[in-house]
């Protein structure tokens, strides 16, 4: 069985290996302040926020002991800054979707990857202030 820990380590190690991407690009939920200083995105580059979001769990066999699987959706937001087209952000949901789908590491594994065009958002700060287009790569995935 492994736990809810050992996949979310083994989820982090997928996200840390790709190379589509500059790793200073790339924001996890709840990151460390880096030099003291919470993230900040790129102004004039192409950047993501990975959240990985349990769901629920459920028996999947009663034998001696119960066995149970967990669930749970990978959130890949991809941002590009506001009218600069959508081919680029595309073609990263591409690589992203590539990267992450159908991986397997021990009792992990990645399921289908979905693209949905999210449209304008402001990502961070005031909502009125609509800088980015946006992206979400969705991941889902099962845990034993």
């Amino acid at each position: 069985m492994m736990t809810n820990t050992q996949a979310l380590r083994a989820i982090l190690a997928r996200v840390g290996a790709f190379t589509g991407m500059a790793k200073a690009n790339i924001q996890l939920a709840n990151n460390p302040l880096v030099g003291g200083k919470p993230f900040e995105p790129p102004e004039n580059e192409l950047w993501a926020k990975v959240t990985i979001k349990n769901g629920g769990s459920f028996i999947t066999e009663i034998a001696a002991q119960p066995s149970t699987r967990t669930t749970g959706i990978i959130f890949i937001q991809l941002f590009a800054p506001l009218n600069t087209g959508t081919d680029l952000l595309s073609q990263m949901a591409d690589k992203w979707a590539a990267h992450m789908q159908f991986h397997k590491v021990d009792a992990l594994e990645l399921r289908e990857a979905s693209i949905l065009d999210a449209g304008h958002s402001s990502a961070i700060g005031d909502p009125s202030t609509m800088s980015f287009y946006q992206y979400n790569v969705n991941v889902s995935y099962t845990v034993n």
